[in-house]
Protein backbone atom coordinates (compact mmCIF):
# COMPACT_ATOMS: atom_id res chain seq x y z
CA UNK A 1 0.00 0.00 0.00
CA UNK A 2 1.38 3.09 -1.09
CA UNK A 3 -0.60 5.42 0.21
CA UNK A 4 -3.23 6.02 3.21
CA UNK A 5 -5.61 8.54 3.26
CA UNK A 6 -7.16 9.65 6.88
CA UNK A 7 -10.17 11.74 6.96
CA UNK A 8 -11.28 13.24 10.06
CA UNK A 9 -15.38 13.55 10.19
CA UNK A 10 -17.48 15.55 13.24
CA UNK A 11 -20.62 15.78 11.29
CA UNK A 12 -20.70 13.53 8.41
CA UNK A 13 -22.75 15.24 6.18
CA UNK A 14 -22.47 16.41 2.56
CA UNK A 15 -19.60 17.67 2.90
CA UNK A 16 -18.04 14.44 3.74
CA UNK A 17 -19.75 13.05 1.08
CA UNK A 18 -18.22 15.52 -1.41
CA UNK A 19 -14.57 15.30 0.22
CA UNK A 20 -15.03 11.51 -0.55
CA UNK A 21 -16.52 11.14 -3.89
CA UNK A 22 -13.37 13.61 -4.71
CA UNK A 23 -10.84 10.90 -3.10
CA UNK A 24 -12.90 8.07 -4.78
CA UNK A 25 -10.67 6.57 -7.92
CA UNK A 26 -7.59 8.15 -7.88
CA UNK A 27 -5.64 5.81 -7.31
CA UNK A 28 -5.89 1.90 -7.23
CA UNK A 29 -6.84 0.81 -4.47
CA UNK A 30 -4.21 -2.06 -4.06
CA UNK A 31 -2.35 1.18 -3.80
CA UNK A 32 -4.32 3.82 -1.85
CA UNK A 33 -6.83 3.03 0.70
CA UNK A 34 -8.91 5.46 2.47
CA UNK A 35 -10.28 5.21 6.20
CA UNK A 36 -13.46 7.66 7.33
CA UNK A 37 -13.15 8.03 11.32
CA UNK A 38 -16.45 9.33 12.81
CA UNK A 39 -17.37 10.90 15.53
CA UNK A 40 -20.60 9.67 16.49
CA UNK A 41 -23.07 9.14 18.84
CA UNK A 42 -25.30 6.21 19.89
CA UNK A 43 -28.66 7.26 18.40
CA UNK A 44 -30.14 6.02 15.21
CA UNK A 45 -29.57 8.74 13.04
CA UNK A 46 -25.64 8.36 13.51
CA UNK A 47 -25.94 4.67 12.56
CA UNK A 48 -28.02 5.62 9.71
CA UNK A 49 -25.33 7.97 8.46
CA UNK A 50 -22.65 5.53 8.91
CA UNK A 51 -24.16 2.75 6.97
CA UNK A 52 -25.32 5.00 4.18
CA UNK A 53 -21.48 6.50 3.43
CA UNK A 54 -20.55 2.82 3.61
CA UNK A 55 -22.85 1.62 0.98
CA UNK A 56 -21.68 4.72 -1.36
CA UNK A 57 -17.78 4.35 -0.53
CA UNK A 58 -17.81 0.33 0.14
CA UNK A 59 -14.22 0.44 -0.79
CA UNK A 60 -13.26 2.77 1.88
CA UNK A 61 -12.73 1.83 5.32
CA UNK A 62 -15.60 3.67 8.09
CA UNK A 63 -14.05 4.13 11.70
CA UNK A 64 -16.53 4.88 14.54
CA UNK A 65 -15.58 6.78 17.82
CA UNK A 66 -17.93 7.51 20.45
CA UNK A 67 -18.25 11.81 20.18
CA UNK A 68 -17.35 13.57 21.42
CA UNK A 69 -14.42 13.26 19.83
CA UNK A 70 -11.67 15.90 18.56
CA UNK A 71 -10.38 16.24 15.28
CA UNK A 72 -6.29 15.00 15.95
CA UNK A 73 -7.71 12.25 18.74
CA UNK A 74 -9.76 11.02 15.20
CA UNK A 75 -6.19 11.67 12.93
CA UNK A 76 -4.62 9.65 15.49
CA UNK A 77 -7.07 6.71 15.24
CA UNK A 78 -7.20 6.77 12.08
CA UNK A 79 -2.88 6.78 11.65
CA UNK A 80 -2.67 3.49 14.03
CA UNK A 81 -5.31 1.45 11.36
CA UNK A 82 -3.50 2.94 7.80
CA UNK A 83 -0.90 0.66 6.58
CA UNK A 84 0.48 2.84 3.44
CA UNK A 85 3.71 3.47 3.31
CA UNK A 86 2.82 7.51 3.27
CA UNK A 87 0.00 8.46 5.41
CA UNK A 88 -1.78 11.22 4.44
CA UNK A 89 -4.37 13.72 6.90
CA UNK A 90 -7.24 15.60 5.85
CA UNK A 91 -10.99 16.75 7.29
CA UNK A 92 -14.51 15.95 5.81
CA UNK A 93 -14.45 20.17 5.29
CA UNK A 94 -12.11 19.85 2.73
CA UNK A 95 -12.38 18.39 -1.51
CA UNK A 96 -9.39 17.35 -2.62
CA UNK A 97 -8.25 18.00 -6.15
CA UNK A 98 -8.72 15.31 -8.60
CA UNK A 99 -4.88 14.63 -9.36
CA UNK A 100 -4.20 15.15 -5.47
CA UNK A 101 -3.23 11.29 -4.88
CA UNK A 102 -0.61 11.02 -7.37
CA UNK A 103 0.52 14.83 -6.66
CA UNK A 104 0.90 14.00 -3.00
CA UNK A 105 2.72 10.78 -4.00
CA UNK A 106 5.18 12.94 -6.53
CA UNK A 107 5.98 15.07 -3.74
CA UNK A 108 6.99 12.84 -1.34
CA UNK A 109 9.40 11.46 -4.26
CA UNK A 110 12.54 13.57 -2.29
CA UNK A 111 13.87 12.85 1.49
CA UNK A 112 11.25 15.20 3.03
CA UNK A 113 9.74 13.70 6.49
CA UNK A 114 6.11 15.69 5.94
CA UNK A 115 4.65 17.11 2.85
CA UNK A 116 1.79 20.01 3.53
CA UNK A 117 -0.13 21.50 0.38
CA UNK A 118 -2.17 24.04 -0.92
CA UNK A 119 -5.72 25.18 0.93
CA UNK A 120 -7.61 27.06 -1.21
CA UNK A 121 -11.01 28.78 -0.27
CA UNK A 122 -14.45 28.18 -1.97
CA UNK A 123 -15.52 31.35 -4.15
CA UNK A 124 -18.83 30.28 -3.23
CA UNK A 125 -18.35 30.65 0.69
CA UNK A 126 -19.97 32.54 2.93
CA UNK A 127 -18.66 35.90 4.26
CA UNK A 128 -18.23 33.47 7.67
CA UNK A 129 -16.57 31.21 5.53
CA UNK A 130 -14.09 33.36 4.01
CA UNK A 131 -13.25 34.98 7.65
CA UNK A 132 -12.50 31.27 9.44
CA UNK A 133 -10.31 31.03 5.60
CA UNK A 134 -8.33 33.96 6.02
CA UNK A 135 -7.79 33.04 10.07
CA UNK A 136 -6.22 29.25 9.49
CA UNK A 137 -5.69 29.22 6.04
CA UNK A 138 -3.30 32.30 4.37
CA UNK A 139 -0.22 30.60 4.51
CA UNK A 140 -1.76 27.86 2.45
CA UNK A 141 -3.04 30.12 0.11
CA UNK A 142 -1.99 29.52 -3.80
CA UNK A 143 0.78 30.82 -5.22
CA UNK A 144 3.99 29.84 -3.40
CA UNK A 145 6.55 28.28 -3.77
CA UNK A 146 7.96 24.69 -2.87
CA UNK A 147 10.26 25.38 0.31
CA UNK A 148 11.10 24.02 3.57
CA UNK A 149 8.75 25.33 6.07
CA UNK A 150 8.84 24.91 10.20
CA UNK A 151 5.26 23.83 10.07
CA UNK A 152 2.52 23.35 7.56
CA UNK A 153 -1.44 22.94 8.40
CA UNK A 154 -2.97 19.12 9.05
CA UNK A 155 -5.44 19.35 6.90
CA UNK A 156 -3.65 18.80 3.74
CA UNK A 157 -0.79 17.11 5.22
CA UNK A 158 1.15 13.57 4.27
CA UNK A 159 4.21 11.66 6.09
CA UNK A 160 6.47 8.98 5.46
CA UNK A 161 5.60 6.50 7.97
CA UNK A 162 8.53 6.67 9.84
CA UNK A 163 8.71 10.04 10.25
CA UNK A 164 5.06 9.32 12.32
CA UNK A 165 6.60 6.49 14.03
CA UNK A 166 8.86 8.55 15.85
CA UNK A 167 6.67 10.87 17.42
CA UNK A 168 4.07 8.44 17.69
CA UNK A 169 4.15 9.21 21.81
CA UNK A 170 3.50 12.78 21.34
CA UNK A 171 0.50 12.17 19.40
CA UNK A 172 -1.58 10.14 22.33
CA UNK A 173 -3.38 12.75 23.43
CA UNK A 174 -4.56 13.91 19.91
CA UNK A 175 -2.33 14.76 16.52
CA UNK A 176 -1.89 18.35 16.99
CA UNK A 177 0.18 19.15 14.15
CA UNK A 178 2.01 22.17 15.96
CA UNK A 179 3.64 20.14 18.84
CA UNK A 180 4.31 17.25 15.81
CA UNK A 181 5.99 18.84 13.47
CA UNK A 182 7.86 20.75 16.35
CA UNK A 183 9.44 17.57 17.43
CA UNK A 184 10.00 16.47 14.40
CA UNK A 185 12.37 19.24 13.37
CA UNK A 186 14.01 18.93 16.79
CA UNK A 187 14.77 15.51 15.26
CA UNK A 188 16.40 16.81 12.26
CA UNK A 189 12.88 16.15 10.39
CA UNK A 190 12.34 17.89 6.97
CA UNK A 191 8.85 19.61 6.58
CA UNK A 192 8.05 21.07 3.15
CA UNK A 193 5.13 22.81 1.81
CA UNK A 194 4.15 21.98 -1.89
CA UNK A 195 1.73 23.84 -4.02
CA UNK A 196 0.98 20.65 -6.18
CA UNK A 197 -1.43 18.62 -3.95
CA UNK A 198 -4.18 20.64 -3.39
CA UNK A 199 -7.36 21.31 -1.90
CA UNK A 200 -10.55 23.63 -1.28
CA UNK A 201 -11.89 24.61 2.18
CA UNK A 202 -15.68 24.32 1.47
CA UNK A 203 -16.37 26.16 5.26
CA UNK A 204 -19.75 25.08 6.92
CA UNK A 205 -18.67 25.83 10.82
CA UNK A 206 -20.88 28.90 12.95
CA UNK A 207 -19.18 32.03 13.70
CA UNK A 208 -20.00 30.78 17.12
CA UNK A 209 -17.98 27.26 17.10
CA UNK A 210 -15.52 28.66 15.74
CA UNK A 211 -14.54 31.99 17.83
CA UNK A 212 -15.39 29.10 20.97
CA UNK A 213 -12.49 26.55 18.97
CA UNK A 214 -9.83 29.19 18.53
CA UNK A 215 -9.94 30.07 22.57
CA UNK A 216 -9.98 26.49 23.28
CA UNK A 217 -7.09 25.53 20.89
CA UNK A 218 -5.32 28.86 22.07
CA UNK A 219 -5.30 28.04 25.79
CA UNK A 220 -4.56 23.63 24.79
CA UNK A 221 -1.55 24.99 22.68
CA UNK A 222 -0.18 27.69 25.59
CA UNK A 223 -0.72 24.96 28.52
CA UNK A 224 1.22 22.08 26.33
CA UNK A 225 4.64 25.04 25.62
CA UNK A 226 3.98 25.51 29.04
CA UNK A 227 5.35 22.34 30.00
CA UNK A 228 8.66 23.27 28.91
CA UNK A 229 8.73 27.10 30.61
CA UNK A 230 10.06 28.30 33.44
CA UNK A 231 7.39 30.78 35.87
CA UNK A 232 8.79 33.58 34.60
CA UNK A 233 8.92 33.01 30.80
CA UNK A 234 5.03 31.86 31.32
CA UNK A 235 3.99 34.73 32.94
CA UNK A 236 5.93 37.09 30.69
CA UNK A 237 3.93 35.38 27.77
CA UNK A 238 0.72 35.33 29.42
CA UNK A 239 1.34 39.46 29.86
CA UNK A 240 1.74 39.81 26.06
CA UNK A 241 -1.48 37.95 24.82
CA UNK A 242 -3.23 41.32 23.94
CA UNK A 243 -0.07 41.63 20.72
CA UNK A 244 -1.54 38.42 19.82
CA UNK A 245 -4.33 39.68 17.77
CA UNK A 246 -2.17 42.60 16.19
CA UNK A 247 1.08 40.23 14.97
CA UNK A 248 -1.08 37.69 13.53
CA UNK A 249 -3.35 40.03 11.31
CA UNK A 250 -0.30 41.76 9.96
CA UNK A 251 1.26 38.26 9.06
CA UNK A 252 -2.41 37.35 7.58
CA UNK A 253 -2.30 40.95 5.54
CA UNK A 254 1.42 40.33 4.35
CA UNK A 255 0.40 37.36 2.83
CA UNK A 256 -2.96 38.11 1.60
CA UNK A 257 -1.20 41.16 -0.13
CA UNK A 258 1.78 38.71 -1.42
CA UNK A 259 -0.37 36.57 -3.42
CA UNK A 260 -2.16 39.54 -5.01
CA UNK A 261 -6.01 37.74 -4.52
CA UNK A 262 -9.03 38.33 -2.62
CA UNK A 263 -7.73 41.79 -1.09
CA UNK A 264 -10.75 43.23 -0.56
CA UNK A 265 -12.56 40.08 0.82
CA UNK A 266 -10.15 40.34 3.24
CA UNK A 267 -10.30 43.76 4.38
CA UNK A 268 -14.28 43.22 4.31
CA UNK A 269 -13.59 40.32 6.61
CA UNK A 270 -11.29 42.02 9.09
CA UNK A 271 -13.72 42.88 12.07
CA UNK A 272 -14.82 39.14 11.84
CA UNK A 273 -10.71 37.60 11.63
CA UNK A 274 -10.14 40.17 14.78
CA UNK A 275 -12.49 38.95 17.03
CA UNK A 276 -11.42 35.30 16.20
CA UNK A 277 -7.68 36.21 16.47
CA UNK A 278 -8.84 38.10 19.90
CA UNK A 279 -10.38 34.91 21.27
CA UNK A 280 -7.00 32.60 20.55
CA UNK A 281 -5.16 35.37 22.30
CA UNK A 282 -7.54 35.52 25.67
CA UNK A 283 -6.82 31.48 25.21
CA UNK A 284 -2.85 31.64 25.62
CA UNK A 285 -3.17 34.01 28.26
CA UNK A 286 -5.28 31.69 30.03
CA UNK A 287 -3.22 28.51 29.08
CA UNK A 288 0.61 30.35 30.20
CA UNK A 289 -1.46 30.80 33.58
CA UNK A 290 -3.97 28.48 34.58
CA UNK A 291 -3.04 25.63 31.99
CA UNK A 292 -5.38 22.90 30.64
CA UNK A 293 -7.26 20.32 32.20
CA UNK A 294 -8.31 17.30 29.94
CA UNK A 295 -7.47 15.37 27.19
CA UNK A 296 -7.86 18.36 24.93
CA UNK A 297 -10.00 20.86 23.10
CA UNK A 298 -12.87 19.27 20.01
CA UNK A 299 -12.22 20.74 16.58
Amino acid sequence: MRLSVVVAAQEGGERLAQCLRALAGQLPPEEMEVLVVLACGGDDASQDTIEKLGTEFAQMRFLRRNAPVNVPLLWTAGIDAANGEIVALTIENCRPAADWGPRLLAAHCGDSDCVGGAIEPDPRGRLMDWAIYFCRYTAYMLPFRRQLRDDVAADNCSYKREALAAVRPLAENGFWEALIHEDMRKRGGRIMADPTPAVTWSGGISGWKFLRRRYDHGRYFAARRALDLSGSQRTIRAIAFPAVPLVLLNRMAGRVRARGRFRLKFAICVPLIVCFLAAWAFGEGAGYLLGYSGEGPGQ
